[in-house]
This record gives structure tokens, C-alpha cells and sequence, in this order.
């Protein structure tokens, strides 16, 4: 006999056969006399509702915008204060506590948002930023004025926080570690131009912007949004930036020719830069100075070089005016390494720690640039110091032509005859771009801070003290590219890029007091409690 299979509505009811005891209908057969629809709640969102909302406990207490508003309302705003125009008693809109607009600032960098606008639209949406406002709302023009308004106030702010982080032992200054790093600025690589393709553009906006002002009120209304005249105004002034920044170049004597030289017409300031993975972009370079201890950003600066050469002893003079004490000991890369750093760092009594001084590798680059063969580097002429004179490969003496002073070195040059040049069947690979003159080579004399400083760094404990240097000077380069997203900046000009990566560094400096202060402060209450 054949089993009875049951359907799917069956098994899953449990149902055996065909009815149950007592004469009960089962769910199976109460369902099969009618249609019967599912019934769910209906989700009207044309409703208005009332609620009630604790701002305080939209975020939990150990919340990062707790700290960050606890901390900046232990600092000294007064400066900030000052210019405040709303006063009690008086009619008028009350002005926004600058408490509420670094905090603000302060947290969204560390959440690596910076754009006003962006800001503005989380304050009513996101309940960390909901607590810090009340849960007002905050214009993203107001925000957007107040990061760039001033930028000695936003230094001295910086210089406050470094006095509370001081003051809590989390700075030391005995060991400084110095590194900079490439920001991308907020152009485009085609937007350099030559100084003529400057002032062409130039021409064709005032004769643009002068066409406007000519016309009746009206009709300028109607054919153009006041915001879009605006817009060309500011271009006018970007051009007439971008024709100064030529003079700039020409009085800092720029290596290239005129009519090689470039500006960019969205940011004159920026400059074209070699990035980490070897290709190019308009960029400023950032340097930060970071101390040992705890990783706190002690200096920052912004500069226009794509090279770090003359930027340790600015770096230096930063770290003394936010702390009025020097750097016991300073760590940076074969960048910053040079004979004047070197003797400039010692005269300053500041122990420098870096590679040693690769005078040949340097040298070897230069020559490569020139067409120079390896066979007819320096190193392969040989000295004779009886004569004091040089013999080349090809075995001319080269003889001694003068003394010079440059960068804190002494250094002697030889020369070889011009004849014994031109007729050598080597000149190709020796002296490729000598067309007047015969080929020199330097002897450099070094300096009592250089040898000590050569020997030094021979030494495996100076040695084991540089291999800390990476992991101290890239970590805050590390969470501010990373964990910020500051990759590009989002302002344009030197003054404002420098205003950005100060915020950038007061967002990464609180963040450190919040996990090495402020936490276990507050673990502390709560296990007491």
C-alpha cells in the first residue's frame, strides 16, 4: 500500500491525515475556505510625529566630541572672542561660540571630513556632530570662513594645545624626529601656464569683468547670477596672483628659463612635485616635526621646495617658538643631510642624527645628468698632494685653479689644459658639455663638525637611535593621509594650505591626548564610581 504524501501547507502545519481528534478543523482546512491575506503594518511617512530627544545621550560618554569639546574649552579663546560684534543687551542674532567651530573643526578632521558644506549637512543628520551644536544648525560658509580667517590666531591655538600637552608630560623634546611629505594642491597639472599664457587669460577676464560693470543694472541681473560674477572677479585675482608668482621665480633664481617656467592659474603657489609612486602633481610640501615621547606634533610648516635640503633649520626654529626650547636631539633622512645643516645644527647645540653625507652618490648623479661616463667620475682621477694636482684616466694632470667657500665647506678646484681636452679621444665621455675650458674635478676640506659628525654616525648606537626615525616621523604622516583622507588639500594658497595642515595636526594631537589622557581618566572615575 502506497503512503499518502503530504503537501507542502501539511508538513509545514504538522498536520497528520486528514482531521484531528475532537472534531477541530486544522489550519489547512480553515485556510481552504476563503482567500486570506497577510496583514502588516503600513509605514506612512506623510505623518507628522512628536518625539522627545536627550541630546546628551545621542552619543555614549566616552565619546571622542566629549573630549574634543572638554578640551577646547580648557583653552584660552579670547583672541577668538574679541571680534565677536553680538553683544547682551543689544538687538541682533547671537554669534556662534568659537568653542563650537574649532570643536567642530577639530572632530571632522579627525574624521576625515574637510568641507564646510560637509559639516553643515552631518549636523543634521549625525549624532556625534548633533550633540557638539545642540543640534542648531551651522552654515557651511560660516565654516568654511572660519577655518582660513586668521592664520597667527590658529597658530597661537596650536601653540596652546602644545602647552596642555606639555603640561600633561606627554612632550619631552629630547629626541625630535623631522619628515616631510607631498599633498597634492587643489589643481590640476593643466592648469600651468606660461607666463605669455598668463597674460593672455588675463586680458580676456578684466576685458570680460570691464564689459560687465558697463552694463545697466538690469540687464546685468538678468543675464548673470551675482554668484557667477563673482566667480570671474576671483579668477581675475588667481591670474594676477599667478603673474606675481613669476616675479617670485625669477628674483629666487629659478634653474629654468623663463620661457620654461610654469604657474598654475588655479593656485599660483602650488608647485609641480615628485610623488611617492614617481609620477607628478601640483603640490605643497608638508613638513612635521614630531617628538619621540608620545608622537606629538611639535612643528608645522608648509613649503613651496619639492626638496627637504633647507628645511631642518626652519624646522628647528618652529620647535623653539611653540615650546621656547630647543630639540635636544634631531632625526631626519639623508633629505635634510648636508655639509651647512650639519655645522649649523652643531652651532645651535642640537645633537643631529642622519645618514652620513654620500658625497660620491650625489657627485655620481650630477655626472649622470651631464653625460658624464662612470669611467671619468671624480673618484677615478687620482691625487698627488707633493704637487697638488690631479691625473685624469687618460693621465693629464690637472692643475690647482682656486679656492672657494660655499654652504660651510671649503673646496679647491683643478683644471685641466684646454688643448689637452680637445684633442683627448675620451672627451666625449669625460668633459661632454666643456666647449671653452678643460675638465675640473673639487677637493672638498672638510670641517671639524662634519668628521665628528661622520664618526658619529659609524658609531651602532647612533646608528640603532636613526632606525627609530622612520616610525616616528611617519606616523602622523601615516594617520593624517590615511585615517584623515587628507591626500589633497581643499583650500588654495600657501597661507591657507598652511591653515589646513594645522588644523589637520590639531585634529591628530587631541586625538593622541583623548587614547593616552583622557580615556584612562575616565576609566579611572568609572571603576572609582
Amino acid at each position: 500500500m502506497q503512503s499518502e504524501q503530504l503537501s507542502l501547507p501539511e508538513l509545514a502545519l504538522g498536520t497528520e491525515g486528514s482531521g484531528s481528534a475532537g472534531g477541530t478543523e486544522s489550519p489547512v482546512e480553515e485556510l481552504g475556505r476563503g482567500e486570506r491575506k497577510p496583514r502588516f503594518k503600513a509605514i506612512d511617512r506623510s505623518q507628522l510625529q512628536w518625539r522627545t530627544l536627550d541630546i546628551d545621550k545621542l552619543i555614549a560618554e566616552d565619546h571622542p566630541a566629549r573630549a574634543i569639546w572638554e578640551f577646547v574649552g580648557g583653552l584660552d579663546l579670547s583672541a577668538y572672542r574679541v571680534q565677536v560684534r553680538a553683544v547682551e543687551g543689544v538687538a541682533g542674532r547671537s554669534a556662534i561660540n568659537p568653542q563650537l567651530l574649532i570643536s567642530l573643526w577639530i572632530y571632522a578632521y579627525s574624521q576625515g571630513v574637510n568641507s564646510g558644506r560637509a559639516i553643515s549637512r552631518l549636523c543634521e543628520s549625525d549624532p556625534a556632530y548633533q550633540w557638539l551644536t545642540g543640534g542648531e544648525e551651522v552654515s557651511g560658509h560660516t565654516l568654511s570662513d572660519f577655518r582660513v580667517e586668521n592664520a597667527e590666531r590658529l597658530k597661537q591655538l596650536f601653540v596652546q594645545v602644545l602647552a596642555a600637552l606639555s603640561g600633561e608630560g606627554m612632550i619631552t623634546l629630547e629626541r625630535v624626529a623631522q619628515d616631510g611629505t607631498k599633498i597634492k594642491a587643489l589643481a590640476a597639472p593643466d592648469s600651468f601656464r606660461s607666463e605669455e599664457g598668463v597674460s593672455e587669460l588675463l586680458k580676456k577676464v578684466r576685458e570680460h569683468v570691464e564689459a560687465v560693470d558697463q552694463l545697466p543694472e538690469e540687464e546685468s541681473s538678468e543675464r548673470m547670477a551675482k554668484a557667477r560674477d563673482r566667480g570671474r572677479r576671483e579668477r581675475q585675482q588667481r591670474l594676477e596672483a599667478a603673474q606675481k608668482e613669476f616675479e617670485k621665480l625669477e628674483a629666487e633664481g629659478n634653474s629654468k628659463s623663463k620661457s620654461g617656467q610654469r604657474v598654475s592659474t588655479t593656485d599660483p603657489d602650488a608647485r609641480v612635485m615628485k610623488q611617492p609612486d614617481g609620477g607628478y602633481a601640483p603640490s605643497y610640501n608638508l613638513q612635521l616635526s614630531t617628538d619621540a615621547a608620545n608622537k606629538v606634533v611639535v612643528g608645522v610648516g608648509v613649503t613651496q621646495a619639492g626638496n627637504d635640503f633647507e628645511q631642518l633649520i626652519p624646522a628647528v626654529e618652529r620647535v623653539e617658538q611653540n615650546l621656547n626650547k630647543k630639540p635636544e636631539q634631531m632625526l631626519a633622512d639623508g633629505g635634510y643631510v648636508s655639509r651647512e645643516n650639519i655645522v649649523k645644527m652643531a652651532a645651535g647645540e642640537v645633537e643631529f642624527i642622519g645618514p652620513q653625507c654620500d658625497d660620491a652618490a650625489k657627485g655620481a648623479s650630477s655626472y649622470e645628468r651631464r653625460g658624464v661616463a662612470p669611467e671619468y667620475y671624480t673618484a677615478q682621477f687620482v691625487y698627488d698632494a707633493e704637487s697638488d694636482s690631479f691625473r685624469c684616466p687618460q693621465g693629464k694632470t690637472l692643475a690647482y685653479e682656486g679656492k672657494y667657500e660655499r654652504d660651510s665647506e671649503v673646496s679647491y678646484r683643478y683644471r685641466a689644459q684646454f688643448t689637452d681636452c680637445q684633442g683627448c679621444p675620451a672627451k666625449k665621455l669625460c668633459c661632454p658639455g666643456n666647449q671653452a675650458t678643460g675638465r675640473s674635478v673639487h677637493r672638498t676640506e672638510e670641517l671639524p663638525e662634519v668628521t665628528q659628525f661622520r664618526e658619529k654616525m659609524k658609531t651602532e648606537a647612533a646608528r640603532e637611535i636613526y632606525r627609530q626615525r622612520a616610525e616616528i616621523a611617519e606616523t602622523p604622516n601615516l594617520w593624517i593621509k590615511a585615517k584623515f583622507r587628507l591626500r589633497q588639500f581643499c583650500v588654495r594658497g600657501l597661507r591657507k594650505v598652511g591653515m589646513e595642515a594645522l588644523w589637520a595636526c590639531l585634529a591628530y594631537n587631541i586625538r593622541l591626548w583623548i587614547r593616552l589622557r583622557w580615556r584612562q581618566r575616565l576609566l579611572a572615575v568609572t571603576a572609582g564610581a
